[in-house]
């Protein structure tokens, strides 16, 4: 077995490292909760006002309680031909590949 001990430096280095992950993780869903609103068509508005996000420690889900997101995102609204989530995962994927780590 293998044990590992850190301490000093390098713990307040890998304390800023988890403080900056979560910065962009936080970053990252804030930016999917708002480019889904963006792809979401607005009739009433009330699809896009249900987007919400929930962050945990590594992870991040997005989500719409929506009775009908379903049918707007298989294309059903002229406004959306494309759907919501398809867009909004393309254009998020350019964005994470913009962000950079402070070292």
């Amino acid at each position: 077995m293998y044990k590992a001990r850190i301490a000093g430096k390098s713990q307040a280095g890998f304390d800023k490292l988890g403080r900056q992950v979560q910065r962009l993780l936080e970053e990252v869903s804030e930016k999917t909760v708002d480019v889904a609103r963006a792809n979401t068509p607005k009739r009433t508005g009330y699809a896009r006002k249900n987007w919400t996000k929930d962050v945990s420690k590594d992870t991040f889900e997005v989500s719409n309680a929506t009775p009908y997101i379903q049918f707007l995102d298989k294309g059903i609204s002229k406004q959306a031909p494309s759907g919501i989530v398809k867009p909004t995962v393309r254009k998020i994927t350019g964005f994470i590949g913009t962000r950079r780590l402070k070292r």
